[in-house]
């Protein structure tokens, strides 16, 4: 009613609604011919194109109320390079007025009414034209179809045909097919059938087979792949050339820009749809048991007795509702089969001859067609549809641009979900996550959501929540965004993400699947493979859905580069997109802000156990299962004896967030410190700190310190507190066998230690502490360039400015590569065994009812 876009969105937004769905829903309502869009200009091209000559074949059945639409549609085209061939085939007799209306057609009158196929032979005996269109009479074609198809043709040298785009000719946004296909299964389908035409299709190169209602061949591979098979009476003959001819070796090609408007059966949408009559039962049954022995060869077997199970069904239905010609047509279909069997297999050996496509590549291609979308013989258009079909498409850049999509925001959109908390307290993941962001925010809009509430205000970022249980909070997150970041589990619990229409990032930052075998130990070997099998399989879904991924450090890129060849995502599209695989991986480890830390003092001369002159040895993060404070609390005293002064502090005994039980080493830490007598007096152990006192801490501090294992782990980590030290410039001891000790050692901003060596850490801490903090603070002016959060994120920054999908997302997309195994039983039962053993039934009740509530959310 002339209303504007804002305008309609005014009147029909809610809470329930996105704006996004909204202007899809215009979009989708303007293609399908019932809004309009105003003032918009035709770009049209109607320049004449003069090329080799078409011989359009139409096979007539009493047709005449379409052809004079068709024959008008065919004067029309801006390619005019064709003769029109009419073979009738029926008992009327139309050359009367053809020859006043239509003079320069070519009109074929048959005596005998022989089968489609033998009309369409007869059409091209009579044609001269080196292309040969065949068309269907209840068509229209729009100005530039030939000439679209002629330009396919010629551009692909092993073409032997291109077809149309066929669309609905009573709803014309509609898709008819962009040909057809033969499948294992049900009776042929048209590709496309039913989809409303946004362009998503009109990037299809080659197609599995061409509908003859409209399908341009080339002369030179009639001539070489022979005539139609005038064995089949009506149906399956276009497929059964179309399959020979890729058997042959040729290739087939869609024209999507070649648009022809198709009743579809010849039929009125107020008169319904023509239903399946007896004869036609016959002929469809017959007709593609011959295609499939005329044809195939190790798939022969399989597609035989597929159609026996589906013929046997379908008799069944038939006689219990009584359609006993439907049954007939069924038998009859079969017995004409086995009475042409003999013929049709002397036809199939002498193909065979001839043969270089195997039975599996002959049909690979169609395994990415799209499914049907038809109810009742007429095309659906639906909300769900457009949400979760078109939508996608549309946000993917997929489709043709749409006027309701236009934005003045040039900058991208990027959501990274964080699975751990944001908040005043929080964890190296959350503190990444929220420094990202931030880092991010001049060049792109970054919305950061949290798995929980948030007392955080950053005006740089939308700062969201979302409820990890419900799947839907993160889904209206996720569906007006351009990238997405993912890491750990959040694959895993909300499998939604698997089809979402931004291009996805995965942070591979965390090696968990490493972090897991050091977690799991005090359980059995059994739960413990349980459980390595379901972080491997998770890891896994994580590089087969990635369209970027990011990691840690050189030294975690080589380790994931291997998983993702594993996973088959180093393979030759992503290699041609960039030999170097950067486009694909590429390192955004740990920085710190471009500000210097706080200063302010919260705990010297203000905690009672840490006077003035204390020198503070700090433990700047979790203690976690995989590191190792007891050394270093066996090593103390030693430390206290030589410089009275010092005190350690130890934060992390718990994590931030609640939902993570505290790790054994915490308590074991607690009770050796109690056990030397320095629990509480040299030593304090604080469960954590807010985000800007953590700051303070790290300016009051005169050292750092991590110490872990030399285990798989620590090889692939890159320890947040490791950063957090430098960007302090507080002198570090640290474990050697990290990519950080490695950091420590080349740029002498501290000392690396063996593991699990007391003495080496006591001597390291005696000696710092032995030098003024100050004496330490030029080694740490070099790191500067490459460790400020604005030069870590430029890889992540480049990529979401402009990057597009991963090379290989069409193969995966296809299930090529990308499959989502579903997780076992087992896996849970050894994950309950687990929650058990670590926090008691209390603790196993509540996540199973939180798991509960989170499968009842999701769809069905």
């Amino acid at each position: 009613a002339g209303k504007t876009q804002p305008e309609i969105l005014a009147a029909v937004s809610s809470p329930e609604t996105n704006n996004q769905v909204i202007n899809a829903a215009m979009g989708c309502l303007v293609q399908a011919g019932l809004l309009e869009r105003l003032n918009l200009d035709d770009e049209s091209n109607h320049s004449e194109i003069v090329s080799k000559k078409i011989s359009i074949i139409i096979v007539s059945h009493n047709s005449r109320n379409w052809l004079e639409d068709c024959l008008s549609t065919i004067q029309e085209q801006n390619y005019v390079s064709f003769e029109v061939i009419i073979v009738e085939n029926g008992p009327v007799d139309d050359s009367a007025w053809l020859r006043d209306a239509f003079p320069e057609v070519k009109y074929v009158r048959l005596k005998e009414r022989p089968s489609f196929s033998s009309a369409i032979n007869i059409g091209v005996q009579e044609s001269s034209g080196e292309y040969l269109l065949f068309l269907n009479p209840d068509t229209r074609l729009k100005f530039n179809a030939l000439a679209e198809m002629v330009s396919v043709i010629q551009d692909h040298p092993d073409c032997a045909a291109v077809a149309g785009k066929l669309r609905l000719m009573w709803t014309p946004g509609f898709i008819n097919g962009i040909g057809n296909r033969v499948g294992s299964f049900s009776w042929g389908t048209d590709n496309g059938l039913g989809h409303l035409d946004l362009g998503q299709f009109d990037d299809w190169k080659e197609i599995p087979s061409v509908c003859f209602a409209a399908a341009l061949i080339s002369q030179k591979a009639w001539e070489h792949i022979g005539p139609l098979d005038e064995g089949f009476k009506m149906y399956y003959e276009d497929s059964e050339w179309s399959y020979r001819a890729r058997l042959l070796g040729y290739k087939l090609y869609a024209a999507p820009q070649a648009v022809v408007y198709h009743a579809f059966s010849g039929f009125l949408p107020d008169q319904g749809m023509n239903t399946f009559v007896a004869d036609k039962m016959a002929n469809v049954v017959y007709g593609r048991l011959r295609f499939s022995l005329k044809l195939l060869n190790e798939y022969l077997y399989l597609f035989l007795f597929s159609y026996l199970i589906e013929d046997g069904l379908n008799f069944f239905r038939f006689f219990l509702t009584l359609k006993w010609r439907m049954c007939l047509g069924l038998i009859r279909g079969w017995i004409k089969f086995a009475k042409d069997s003999t013929h049709i297999y002397r036809m199939r050996t002498r193909l065979r001859e001839r043969t270089i496509v195997s039975d599996r590549n002959l049909f690979l291609l169609q395994r990415s067609m799209p499914a049907t979308n038809m109810w009742h013989g007429m095309p659906e258009l639906t909300w769900d549809l457009i949400c979760n079909e078109y939508l996608p498409l549309i946000l993917q850049g997929r489709t043709n641009k749409m006027p309701e999509f236009a934005t003045n925001e040039s900058r991208p959109k990027l959501l990274i979900i964080s699975h751990d908390l944001v908040d005043e307290k929080m964890a190296g993941p959350g503190m990444r996550y929220l420094e990202m962001s931030k880092a991010l925010s001049e060049d792109l809009q970054v919305t950061l959501a949290i798995p929980s509430k948030t007392t955080l205000i950053v005006p740089s970022i939308s700062l969201v929540d979302y409820e990890p249980q419900q799947s839907q909070s993160l889904k209206d997150i996720c569906i007006d965004q351009d990238f997405i970041l993912i890491s750990s589990y959040l694959i895993d619990k909300h499998p939604f993400i698997w089809n979402i229409p931004a291009k996805v990032i995965v942070d591979l930052y965390d090696p968990f699947v490493l972090e897991n075998l050091h977690y799991y130990q005090e359980e059995s070997i059994d739960a413990q493979m349980i459980l390595h099998e379901q972080s491997v399989e998770l890891t896994n879904q994580l590089a087969k859905i990635g369209d970027f991924f990011i990691c840690g450090n050189e030294r975690q890129k080589d380790y994931w580069m291997g998983v993702l060849t594993a996973n088959g995502r180093v393979n030759p599209l992503n290699y041609l997109d960039d030999p170097g695989l950067r486009n694909l991986i590429d390192v955004v480890g740990i920085g710190y802000p471009e500000s210097e830390p706080t200063k302010k003092p919260i705990l010297r001369g203000i905690d009672p156990h840490i006077p003035k002159d204390s020198r503070i040895v700090l433990w700047g993060g979790g203690v976690w299962n995989w590191l190792d404070p007891l050394t270093l609390i066996r090593a103390w005293p030693v430390v206290v004896e030589a410089h009275p002064e010092a005190r350690l502090i130890i934060l992390g005994t718990r994590h931030p967030n609640p939902d993570i039980p505290e790790h054994e080493m915490a308590r074991e830490a607690q009770i050796l410190a109690s056990e030397i007598g320095e629990k509480d007096k040299t030593i304090l152990f604080i469960e954590w700190l807010s985000y800007n006192n953590r700051e303070s801490l790290l300016s009051e501090a005169d050292v750092g310190i991590v110490l872990h294992p030399m285990h798989i782990e620590t090889r692939y980590s890159i320890r947040t507190r490791v950063v957090d030290y430098m960007w302090a410039k507080l002198p570090i001891v640290i474990s050697e066998g990290d990519i950080t000790s490695t950091w420590v050692r080349e740029n002498r901003i501290g000392k690396v230690v063996p593991p699990f060596d007391t003495g080496a850490v006591s001597a390291a801490l005696i000696e710092i502490l032995g030098r003024p903090k100050e004496a330490w603070s030029s080694a740490f002016a070099s790191l500067d360039k490459n460790f400020r959060w604005s030069q870590v994120v430029s890889p992540l920054r480049n990529y979401c400015l402009s990057g597009s999908y991963a090379a290989d997302r069409q193969l995966r997309a296809e299930g090529g590569i990308n499959s989502k195994p579903s997780s076992p039983w087992r896996t849970k039962l050894a994950r309950a065994r687990f929650i058990m053993h670590s926090e008691g039934w209390r603790g196993l009740a509540h996540r199973t009812w939180r798991y509960v509530q989170w499968r009842l959310a999701l769809p069905s």
